[in-house]
């Protein structure tokens, strides 16, 4: 059964009135009935793609499929929409939306209903140190599409994500399986090396360190530019 909103319809919809009809501010109406200034802004931006019916309530929670619930995401992650803008355009509460993103970005599965496996539902099959990291690989040098990269190797969308940011966060060690009731190897005895190997692993070294700052610093710029397409966005959107 659905929950019951803390504001009726009607206090919904007379709040985007007054407000469409220049009555009220946003924040003298979120004020005047005792919330919060985003929550009516999300009212009124829901109310102006769908007029009043965009509060109707069902006796039941909605059911969206998965592949609806990603096309709403990869809208999100291309930075021109925000959580608000999609919650009004598809007429969805905002906390729904907010929870499918999350779910995307900490690598959860977005379940679905139907019942056939892709890689999202599939099972997780075993990988080698070697075939995990070309996977993360493949991914950082096709712009962090975990997807296709779940599609192209078979393996789960979860675990190419995990392994991709173990990589990001520690290196390539992080990829390596350790046994169970077997002690961790922190770093690599270097005592019996000889001089040419021990050049070999710090040039190895060094070379995962730059690639995953050349990583973070493309993340950062990706980053920085959805974050101005959004400011100026809201600007636009806060004249309305």
């Amino acid at each position: 059964m659905g929950r019951k909103p803390k504001f009726s319809l009607e206090v919904k919809i007379k709040a985007c009135e007054d407000y469409e009809k220049g009555n009220e501010s946003l924040r003298s109406i979120a004020k005047l009935i005792g919330t919060d200034y985003s929550s009516v802004r999300r009212w009124y931006l829901r109310y102006k793609e769908h007029g009043p019916s965009a509060f109707k309530t069902s006796n039941r929670n909605n059911s969206y499929s998965k592949e609806f619930k990603l096309s709403v995401v990869e809208y999100y992650v291309t930075g021109k929409y925000s959580i608000a803008d999609l919650a009004a355009k598809y007429n969805i509460d905002y906390s729904v939306v907010r929870a499918w993103v999350d779910k995307w970005y900490n690598g959860i599965e977005i379940k679905d209903y139907d019942p056939k496996g892709d890689v999202y539902t599939m099972k997780s099959r075993k990988t080698t140190f070697e075939e995990r990291l070309e996977i993360v690989k493949w991914v950082i040098e096709n712009d962090m599409s975990y997807k296709d990269a779940a599609d192209r190797y078979s393996i789960t969308y979860a675990l190419v994500y995990k392994w991709t940011k173990a990589y990001i966060d520690k290196g390539p060690e992080a990829l390596e399986y350790q046994k169970r009731g077997a002690k961790p190897k922190s770093e690599v005895d270097e005592s019996n090396l000889t001089e040419v190997e021990k050049l070999k692993l710090e040039l190895e070294r060094e070379k995962a360190l730059r690639k995953r700052r050349e990583f973070e610093l493309e993340v950062l710029k990706k980053k920085r530019s959805s974050k101005r397409n959004f400011a100026f966005e809201s600007k636009a959107r806060s004249r309305l």
